[in-house]
C-alpha cells in the first residue's frame, strides 16, 4: 500500500442474519455492505489503493453505480478493493471530496464511499526573462523567480555561459556572478536552468543583453585658407575607448583630398588641389573609429577659407582633324583679376595660337592638325596676374576624319559622299585582277548605270544574268583585307580614281604593299547585248569594247558606312 495512503477503515459490527425457512424460502443468503470513509493527501498516482469495502459474508460484483467527480475511482470486482483512475482529479483545489456508491452481488444495500483529500503545499516556478544592458557590475541583481507556493532550494543545474549567474537559495533571486561573461558581442543571450525542491518541474532563466556603445568619437570641425600644403595637419579626431582604437575613412569629399594616421586619428592633406575654395569650399570626411569590436563613427568638417587668387585647369578639348587657320580649337579655364594667357610650350611647335586677354586658343598652322601625324596635341598656358603666376595643359584630341586617300575599310578611300557628314564612300583595292572577259556577250543584263553609286547595282545584274565567267562574279567571289563585298566599279565611279590617283591613291597603294594599278580596266556599265565600256587612268573618255575581249584588268571596289 502506498504511504501516503491514510486509510481509516470504519469497524462495523458484522450482523449474521438468520434465515427463515418457510415454503417460499430459495436457500439464497443476504449480504450487508459497510460504508466506507478514508482521509488521503491530495496528488496521489493512477492505481494507488484507496480502500476495500467490507462485508459481512463473503461476495463478489462489486460495481461502482456512481461517483462524483466520474471517472475518478476504480474498483476491483472480485475483492471490493478500491484503486485511483484519474490522479489529476484527486486535487484538494477542485475536489477536497470524492464520493461513490458500491454495490454487490446479494446486497441488501448500497454502500457510500467518502474520500477525503489532504492539501499538501505544491510548489511551481515561472519562467524568468529579462533584458540588460551588457557589461553590469558583479553581484548586480538580474531579477527573481516568481512562484507559487511555499518555495525555497532554489539551484542553478545548468547554465550558459557556464559560471556567469548565481541565485540566493532561499529567495530565488539572480545576480551577475562574473560581469566578464555578460559581454553582448561574445555572449547576447545568456541562459540557465534552475530547479526548485517540492516543483515537479525546473524553470527556464533567459537574460538577452543589450548592445552598449563602448566606444566614443568626437566630431571634427575646422576652417583653414584655401591651398594648403602637401602634408598639412588639419587636425585630430578625439575618441575614448578602454582599448587600442583604429581609425579609418568611411567615405570622404572629394574622394582623396586627406590622409588619416590610423593609429592617432590626425588628418592631414594628401592633395592640396582639392583644397580649392572655388571648387570645394567644403570638405569632409567620414571616419569610422573602432576597438576591434565596437565601431564609433564621427565627422570631420574642413570649412576652406577663400584667398586672393590665380588658378587655371586643365583642359582637354576635342575637335575634328583638317580645321582651317582661325578656328576656335577651346578657353582655358582661369580665374582671377586681370589675368593674362601665354603659350609657353605647344607640341608641335607652331600649331596654336592665344587671344591674351580671354584665353582663346586657335588654329595657327592648319597643316599641322592631321589625325594620322598628330592624333594628340598640347599647348601649355601660363596665367599671371602680374604677382602670381600658374599653368595649365590644354589637350587637344583630334577626330579621325574619312579623307581621300586614306588606307581603311580594306582599301584606299576615292570618294566620300558629301551627304552623309564623312560617314559613307567607296574604297578601291590596292591592286587589280586580270579577267578574261567581261562576259554575258550577246546578253543584255540591265547594268546600264553608270554615275557614282551604281557598281554595285550592276555587277548584282550582271551576276543575275548567270553569265560564266563574268568579270563581276570573278570579283564577287574576292575575299579580300577582311571583306568579301567587293564589286565592279561604273564609269563615273573610275573616273574619281583616276582623278585621285596620282596625288592620293598611288601613294597610299604602294605604301601598303600594293601594285600600280593598269591604265585599262573593264567598268560594270554595259552599252548594249554585246559591247561594255572600259576606262583609262589617264583621264580619257570610256570607250565600249565587245564584252568578249580577253586580258583586261578589273580593279574591285567597295561602299562603306562608318558609323
Amino acid at each position: 500500500m502506498n504511504n501516503k495512503l491514510k486509510t481509516i477503515y470504519l469497524t462495523v459490527s458484522l450482523l449474521f442474519l438468520c434465515v427463515a425457512c418457510n415454503n417460499d424460502d430459495d436457500g439464497a443468503v443476504t449480504v450487508t455492505l459497510s460504508d466506507l470513509e478514508v482521509t488521503l493527501d491530495e496528488n496521489p498516482q493512477e492505481g494507488d489503493p484507496v480502500g476495500i469495502v467490507q462485508t459481512d459474508v463473503s461476495t463478489t460484483n462489486f460495481n461502482i453505480v456512481s461517483q462524483a467527480p466520474a471517472g475518478a475511482l476504480n474498483i476491483d470486482g472480485s475483492t471490493g478493493e478500491l484503486t485511483v483512475a484519474n490522479a489529476a482529479l484527486f486535487d484538494f483545489e477542485t475536489h477536497p471530496t470524492i464520493t461513490a456508491t458500491v454495490t454487490a452481488d446479494n446486497a441488501e444495500n448500497s454502500t457510500s464511499i467518502t474520500i477525503n483529500l489532504n492539501n499538501v503545499n505544491e510548489v511551481s516556478g515561472q519562467n524568468l526573462e529579462v533584458t540588460i544592458d551588457e557589461n553590469p557590475a558583479e553581484g548586480q541583481v538580474i531579477g527573481s523567480l516568481q512562484t507559487i507556493g511555499n518555495a525555497s532550494g532554489f539551484a542553478i543545474t545548468s547554465q550558459t555561459p557556464s559560471g556567469a549567474m548565481g541565485i540566493d537559495f532561499n529567495s530565488g533571486e539572480l545576480t551577475v556572478l562574473d560581469a566578464a561573461l555578460f559581454d553582448f558581442e561574445t555572449n547576447p543571450v545568456l541562459t540557465a536552468t534552475v530547479s526548485i525542491e517540492d516543483a515537479d518541474n525546473p524553470v527556464t532563466v533567459t537574460v538577452n543583453l543589450e548592445n552598449v556603445i563602448e566606444v566614443t568619437a568626437q566630431d571634427l570641425t575646422v576652417s583653414i585658407d584655401e591651398n594648403p600644403t602637401d602634408g598639412q595637419v588639419l587636425g585630430t579626431v578625439q575618441a575614448n575607448s578602454n582599448s587600442t582604437l583604429a581609425f579609418s575613412f568611411t567615405s570622404q569629399s572629394p574622394m582623396g583630398a586627406m590622409a588619416i594616421d590610423a593609429a592617432t586619428g590626425e588628418l592631414t592633406v594628401i592633395d592640396p588641389n582639392l583644397f580649392d575654395f572655388e571648387t570645394n569650399p567644403v570638405i569632409t570626411a567620414e571616419i569610422s573609429v573602432t576597438d576591434g569590436a565596437e565601431t564609433a563613427t564621427a565627422m570631420a568638417t574642413i570649412n576652406l577659407n577663400d584667398v586672393d587668387e590665380v588658378s587655371a585647369t586643365n583642359t582637354d578639348l576635342t575637335i575634328d582633324e583638317n580645321p582651317s587657320n582661325g578656328d576656335v580649337v577651346g578657353t582655358i579655364q582661369a580665374s582671377g583679376s586681370n589675368v593674362t594667357y601665354t603659350i609657353t610650350f605647344q607640341n608641335p611647335a607652331g600649331a596654336f595660337t592665344i587671344d591674351q586677354n580671354t584665353g582663346e586658343l586657335s588654329v595657327a598652322d592648319e597643316t599641322l592638325f592631321d589625325f594620322e601625324t598628330n592624333p594628340n596635341m598640347l599647348a601649355t598656358i601660363s596665367v599671371s596676374n602680374g604677382t602670381e603666376t600658374v599653368s595649365a595643359n590644354a589637350f587637344v584630341e583630334l577626330n579621325d576624319l574619312n579623307e581621300i586617300g586614306e588606307f581603311k575599310y580594306g582599301g584606299v578611300i576615292f570618294w566620300i559622299d558629301p551627304a552623309s557628314n564623312n560617314s559613307e564612300g567607296l574604297v578601291c583595292a590596292i591592286s587589280g585582277l586580270t579577267v578574261n572577259a567581261w562576259g554575258c556577250s550577246g546578253i543584255l543584263t540591265g547594268a546600264s548605270g553608270s554615275g557614282i553609286g551604281t557598281g554595285e547595282t550592276n555587277s548584282e545584274a550582271i551576276i543575275a544574268a548567270g553569265c560564266i565567267p563574268s568579270a563581276a562574279l570573278s570579283i564577287s567571289n574576292l575575299d579580300w583585307n577582311g571583306y568579301d563585298d567587293w564589286f565592279l566599279p561604273s564609269v563615273d565611279e573610275f573616273n574619281e580614281i583616276a582623278i585621285n590617283y596620282d596625288d592620293y591613291i598611288a601613294p597610299t597603294i604602294l605604301a601598303n604593299g600594293g601594285s600600280a594599278l593598269f591604265s585599262t580596266v573593264w567598268t560594270s556599265t554595259e552599252v548594249n547585248a554585246n559591247d561594255a565600256y572600259i576606262a583609262f587612268l589617264g583621264g580619257s573618255a570610256p570607250i565600249a569594247l565587245p564584252k568578249n575581249s580577253a586580258n583586261f584588268t578589273v580593279l574591285p571596289i567597295r561602299s562603306f558606312t562608318d558609323f
